[in-house]
């Protein structure tokens, strides 16, 4: 048997022994996350390290809790002095311990471990329960939806390379680190997009460009989500056995056709945002989670029997709210659905702090023991629009994240890192919502008002030049 390896641990990792072990510029602070002490940054850039030596080579996971106050910047890294450090910004929120991940790959048995801060006056930042270990915590899914592309591409969008040449723009994605597509598909669609025919012809090109492919099943003619989810034209007069049936031969059908011409799907949504349940008002569950749970059954039995080898997702909407996700999966679980992977979408505009979706991801994978994917986020990266219609995000701005480029870009790595940091592994990874919608005449909202305006090009992935925006780059790290 070989022997066990050994990992010289981290010294005084909590600052229980003041600040032994460490280099530091800083000072010791009775607001700890845990024991009697942490370490304080206070204003100005300041830096604590510790270097350990007799590293065997390899993944190396570095993990802290960082909390602050007032206006101040803090970061964690680590290096192994071959080349430069790999550094996890903590995300801005204020006066809460945050969890914050990075990993390295040692190639020299010797690891260096930051932790930094860059304060104003009067701002603080505090650290605590450091942790130092094997492995490597990195995102296996970064992808994007890109539903409006085909549309986009039909009414006359192009796309460019960050060069500024014409692309396909699911080369695009690929070239900037992306391995995954969703496409949403509808029942019955108004004007043929989002339909069968097109996500077949859509993922010959996913799996062409090397995209892993995520089907979003509506269950509707149109838009399905919280507020709304309309019940198929073709399936009003049918009783709930019939219904039940319905969601069941649509499902299958999808999935059959998907896995015979060689394009099958890793990952299947059974609904879209269904906190609210799916097909009302038969499905809707306010009233009790029987009638919804025997069509998400129906759905995931047709997803087992036409694409065996895809994984089941349940996928609600406002991912920073805890006792949301509890209930709703609780009472889910009771009723017996067989899942997979749980789905959270998260708009920080709309659904808590970077704290609040660390908090729900965190417990919902210990409770629930599944993993997790962040399936819906976006940010604006500027208020303008670009299309004389009116965006849906112009002024809900959130602290720290300023509607530009930049801003787009660090609110999206924030994200990351909050997904990176879920225990055990399970956050697998981030999705960007509608990444290639740019405003093309055509291609608006309404399917079936070929004039209606896009009121979501302000948060795409490509700006108004259609030249990729720098967030593109941080969804392909993982």
């Amino acid at each position: 048997m070989a022997p066990a390896l050994t990992y010289p641990p981290l010294v005084n990792p909590g600052f229980e022994a003041g600040l032994l072990g460490w280099e530091s510029t800083g000072r010791l602070d009775a607001a700890a996350r845990s024991g009697a002490a942490a370490l304080r940054h206070d204003a100005g850039q300041l830096e604590t390290t510790q270097t350990l030596t007799g590293l065997p080579n390899g993944w190396y996971t570095l993990q802290a809790w960082v909390r602050a106050a007032g206006p101040a910047q803090a970061y964690i890294a680590l290096s192994d002095g071959a080349g430069p450090a790999a550094r996890a910004a903590v995300p801005l929120v204020p006066d809460q311990w945050l969890h914050v991940v990075v990993s390295a790959e040692v190639t020299g048995r010797t690891g260096t471990v930051t932790l930094g801060s860059d304060a104003a006056a009067g701002a603080w930042v505090c650290f605590d329960d450091v942790e130092l270990g094997p492995g490597r915590a990195a995102l296996s899914i970064r992808g994007a939806d890109i539903s409006s592309l085909k549309k986009s591409e039909d009414k006359g969008g192009v796309y460019y390379d960050a060069a500024g040449a014409p692309a396909d723009a699911l080369t695009v994605l690929r070239d900037h680190g992306l391995n995954y597509a969703r496409l949403r598909v509808w029942v019955n669609s108004p004007d043929g997009y989002h339909s069968l025919a097109q996500l077949l012809a859509m993922a010959r090109r996913c799996q062409a460009a090397g995209l892993q492919l995520l089907v979003d099943f509506h269950y509707a003619d149109s838009w399905a989500d919280p507020g709304k989810q309309p019940k198929p034209q073709a399936w009003a007069g049918l009783d709930f056995a019939g219904l039940r049936q319905a969601v069941y031969d649509h499902t299958f059908e999808v999935c059959r056709r998907l896995t015979e011409q060689g394009t099958p799907p890793a990952m299947v949504q059974v609904g879209n945002e269904i906190t609210n349940g799916m097909v009302w008002p038969d499905g809707r569950n306010d009233g009790g989670f029987a009638n919804l749970a025997a069509l998400l059954k129906a759905g995931g039995r047709a997803v087992r029997a036409g694409a065996p080898a895809a994984r089941v997702m349940l996928h609600l909407d406002n991912g920073g709210n805890n006792a949301l996700y509890r209930g709703w999966f609780d009472n889910i679980l009771t009723q017996g659905v067989p899942f997979d992977l749980i789905g959270a979408s998260y708009y920080p505009y709309w659904h808590g702090t970077l704290a609040d979706l660390q908090h729900n991801l965190d417990d919902i994978a210990r409770r629930y023991a599944k993993d997790i994917v962040v399936v819906e986020t976006a940010y604006a990266f500027t208020p303008d629009d670009h299309d004389h219609y009116e965006n849906v995000i112009t002024a809900e701005v959130c602290p720290g994240y300023p509607f530009t480029p930049a801003g787009q870009a660090r609110l999206l790595a924030d994200v990351m890192t909050i997904v990176r940091a879920v225990p055990d592994g399970r956050g697998l990874g981030v999705l960007w919502w509608d990444a290639t919608w740019t405003a093309v005449p055509g291609n608006g909202w309404d399917p079936a008002q070929p004039l209606s305006g896009n009121n979501w090009e302000n948060q795409a992935l490509f700006d108004f030049a259609s030249r990729p925006l720098p967030a593109l780059r941080v969804l392909g790290r993982p």
